[in-house]
């Protein structure tokens, strides 16, 4: 939410008007986290769609990174952004290698 909230100020301050939808592939993958903490899946599954999730969102940053129209205020926020799921997709990785 904060990685939103974030955006959402700086997109306003830069243009009159934005899709405050977000992606619907990431709602699709909350919705399942979702489904599948519900029925009580175990903490590896957990792990990976958390891996699957991670992996989703840095490929949806690059290619908004790669528009050459994005402001530069928008474009440094995104990297950071990316950058901190970067590192909490590693970590995520670390705690799979200890289940194994």
């Amino acid at each position: 939410m904060q990685f939103n909230e974030s955006l959402k100020r700086e997109l306003v301050a830069t243009y009159d008007e934005i899709d405050d939808d977000g992606s619907f592939t990431g709602t699709i993958h909350r919705a399942w986290m979702d489904v599948k903490s519900l029925f009580g899946n175990n903490d590896k599954s957990m792990l990976e769609e958390a891996i699957r999730g991670d992996k989703a969102a840095v490929e949806e940053y690059e290619e908004v990174l790669e528009d050459k129209a994005l402001p530069m205020s928008v474009a440094t926020i995104v990297r950071e952004q990316q950058m901190k799921i970067r590192t909490d997709l590693n970590n995520i990785k670390t705690l799979e290698d200890l289940e194994q």
